[in-house]
């Protein structure tokens, strides 16, 4: 039998629309810091932005796409502390549908498809 066998484990990367809700999210040394709550980018431009999460003091933060290292369906990895990532700003949802730079953002939860655009009316 070969090291592959085909067969997907929770530990295998996957990519920024693999994520599901309630993954959690811990630091490179292993400390859980939080859970999943959704997953911001584009599918129209196929941007990550972040997620949302809910981090032990149960607020939601946003962590940005730069500050995760990996990403399985077990966990996300992120670069920053237990102490950043308790210091991250509330998440404001709607500051973070004006990323100037990249457009809209479409938020997902179980990536349930709900239009055909990502696009927001009226923008």
């Amino acid at each position: 039998m070969s090291a592959y066998d085909g067969e997907m484990t929770d530990n295998d990367p996957v990519g920024w629309r693999g994520l599901v809700y309630n993954t959690p999210v811990v630091t490179a040394d292993g400390n859980k810091v939080g859970t999943v709550h959704e997953v911001l980018g584009s599918d129209a431009e196929d941007i990550f932005h972040g997620i949302r999460l809910a981090n032990a003091r149960h607020h939601d933060v946003m962590l940005a796409a730069s500050d995760i290292t990996s990403m399985s369906h077990s966990a996300v990895v992120t670069s920053l502390s237990a102490d950043d990532v308790a210091a991250l700003p509330l998440y404001d949802e709607t500051a973070t549908h004006h990323l100037a730079s990249v457009g809209w953002l479409r938020k997902h939860l179980g990536w349930k498809q709900d239009s055909d655009s990502d696009e927001e009316p009226g923008g």
